[in-house]
């Protein structure tokens, strides 16, 4: 019974070794630095992004860019001599005016960019008016 649950738990992790290095691969057959994810919180008032570095040996930046290229925020995330592998960090963007946004992460030859769009809906008038007397 012990060598089978042994010899379960050795395939096992054998399958996750192997498909985290496959799932790491950028289109190109080349190993990834790291992955990242962009998501706004429930009120749109906040971004969240999500970050995880494969190769220890990278540190990997963080830069926010505005539509005309200004930089609005710059930071390193992960070191190379970070003891954390992944990240996450909230960005309030309620003080940005409306506009076309980017973040750009890079750590040693890759280079990710999260292009994103900030809008206020235009009130809506009522197409009827009801009045009573």
């Amino acid at each position: 019974m012990k060598t089978s649950i042994k010899s379960l738990a050795g395939a096992l992790l054998l399958t996750v070794a192997l498909s985290s290095s496959v799932l790491a691969m950028d289109d190109h057959g080349h190993k990834k630095v790291f992955g990242v994810a962009v998501f706004p919180t429930v009120d749109a008032s906040k971004l969240w992004v999500v970050l995880e570095k494969y190769q220890a040996e990278n540190t990997v930046n963080l830069v926010l860019l505005d539509q005309n290229g200004s930089v609005l925020h710059q930071e390193i995330l992960l070191g190379k001599r970070s003891k954390r592998n992944a990240c996450r960090q909230q960005f309030d963007i309620s003080q940005l005016p409306d506009g076309n946004y980017l973040f750009q992460i890079t750590a040693g030859a890759q280079k990710e960019e999260i292009p994103f769009q900030l809008g206020t809906p235009a009130k809506k008038e009522p197409t009827r008016l009801i009045a009573i007397k």
